[in-house]
Order: structure tokens, then sequence, then C-alpha cells
């Protein structure tokens, strides 16, 4: 009587976590995020440091641009009044200058001259020296009104000298030389000027040599 075989087959799962017994370790699965498929990391903050910087590095830059914008807006006001104030004693010189030619008679200098002769003598003052106040009290004002200045300019006519036009002649001829003074401010206070030109008449152009 033949013995009956059996034939028994084991078969051994192995565990994802221990090792079989023969001490290798089988592959395990890796633990994914519940999202993806990437493994799961530990953050260290690396992300919220460097938006802090680059935060701080814009508003270091918009904190330079506004100051200098506001910088040039000052300066070109300051322009605009500086050159304001020149065209405006621009405009004054040649009043008087044209009034200074204009004169059918020779004024005469004096310390306080009334409005119709309006020539000082420079060894009086300087007039160059005074402040707004004299200016204001002593310089003369055309009629025609500036909107665009904060102030009318003004302008005050000094006699220099006389010199001889030629020697010998008979009856002599002199010329007279006057520097007009015009004061003048610009759309604001801040900004005056004070500007010079000489003028020079012959006296056989008036009627009182």
């Amino acid at each position: 009587m033949h013995a009956e075989l059996t034939t028994t087959i084991r078969i051994i799962i192995a565990h994802p976590c221990r090792p079989q017994h023969d001490g290798t370790r089988v592959n395990t699965i890796p633990h994914t995020s519940r999202f993806g498929s990437a493994p799961i990391t530990k953050e260290h903050g690396a992300a919220l440091i460097i938006t802090l910087l680059i935060l701080l590095v814009m508003t270091l830059l918009g904190i330079t641009a506004i100051t200098t914008s506001s910088l040039q807006e000052k300066m070109a006001g300051n322009m605009r009044d500086q050159y304001m104030a020149q065209q405006a004693g621009d405009s004054i010189l040649r009043e008087a200058e044209s009034w200074i030619r204009n004169l059918p008679t020779r004024p005469t200098k004096s310390c306080a001259p009334p409005a119709a002769e309006r020539v000082w003598d420079p060894s009086c003052l300087d007039v160059t020296a005074q402040n707004d106040a004299w200016w204001a009290a002593n310089g003369y004002a055309p009629n025609v009104s500036n909107t665009y200045v904060n102030q009318n300019p003004r302008y005050v006519n000094e006699e220099l000298q006389r010199i001889p036009d030629q020697l010998g002649k008979s009856p002599p001829v002199y010329w007279y030389y006057y520097r007009t003074n015009g004061w003048s401010v610009g759309a604001s206070d801040y900004a005056r000027g004070l500007l010079q030109s000489v003028i020079s008449r012959r006296t056989d152009g008036f009627t009182n040599p």
C-alpha cells in the first residue's frame, strides 16, 4: 500500500514594515499626503521671511519715490517763482528806462524826490540794501496791475554822473547817466528780484539843459 503523499505549500506574505526572516527588508510604500503623491515635508517659514523682505524693499522704494517726487515739485515751484520775479523785474526796468527817455525836462536828483521827479541821489542811501517796506513806500509802481505775481513790481531811478560830450564845445553838452533799480517778487514773496540797468541822455535832449 502506497503511502499517501501530501504536499503543503506555505505562502509567506511579508509585512511592509517588518523584515523577512532572512533579515532583508522588502520595499515599503511611502506614506503620501491626502491631496497629492509628493511626500509630506516639514516647513520652516522660509517663504514667509522672503516675502517680508520683498515687502520691506518695496516699501523703501515707494518711500524714496514719494520723497523724490515731493522734492522735485518744490524745486519746480521755486524755479517758477524765480522766473516770474525775474520777468516782473525786467518789465519794470523797461518801464523806468522809458520814463527817463520820454522826460521833457531834466530831473533834479534829491534824497527824497517827489513823485514827478523820481530821481534819487545815490549819495543819500543805497537803495539795494533797503527792505520791502521801504520799496513799498518809495518805489514807483506803474498803473498796470500784474495778476501773476503776488505784488506789483516797483522801480527807483538814480542819477549817477555827468560827463561832457565834447571838450571846448559852446554851449557845453553833457551826458547824464541814470541807474534804474527794479524790485519784484514772484507768485509768492519767497522769491525776490532786484535788477539794475544804466541809461544815458544828452542835455540837448531836455528843454532845460
